[in-house]
């Protein structure tokens, strides 16, 4: 019985003393240009175009907008080695997903992962993926863009 114990033990420190040399991969997300304290601010993280255009995330994260300071925030995600694409909202409508106005222009911020969106056409997945290799450690800043129609005379 002591000898099982011992046994056990032994594996149990050695396991934990490999662990170290074992690292995640983690993307740091820092999200800028927080207008408003109204909502709430959603975090996508894709794996392929066609999850993106179905707007289905694997990895989905709800920020309460009371949790950020001075319109900026910053989220770590740890993913598997491969490719991915991150998306940010800010839901100010609090309905889960991107609001558009009668002509089809975004009336919420949003923004992508290594991608400056600009002009009105969604971008694609290969706009804004990045591949991640094991025990890699990735920074993005997504500055969120939002959308202003100002007709003065």
């Amino acid at each position: 019985m002591y000898t099982i114990k011992r046994f056990i033990l032994l594996i149990t420190v050695l396991s934990l003393s490999l662990f170290p040399f074992v690292k995640a991969q983690t993307v740091e997300v820092r999200i800028i240009n927080v207008r408003t304290d109204v909502g709430q601010i959603y975090v996508g993280v894709f794996d392929s175009q066609e999850a993106f255009k179905k707007e289905d995330g694997f990895y989905r994260q709800k920020i309460i907008k009371s949790e950020i300071e001075d319109g900026n925030y910053s989220i770590t995600i740890k993913l598997s080695p491969g490719t991915y694409g991150i998306s940010v909202l800010d839901d100010v409508n609090m309905d889960g997903k991107m609001n558009y106005n009668l002509i089809g222009i975004p009336t919420e911020g949003y923004g992508f992962s290594g991608f400056k969106h600009r002009g009105l056409k969604k971008p694609v997945f290969d706009d804004f993926s990045f591949t991640i290799e094991e025990g890699q450690h990735i920074q993005f800043d997504v500055e969120l863009r939002y959308f202003e129609l100002n007709f003065k005379k």
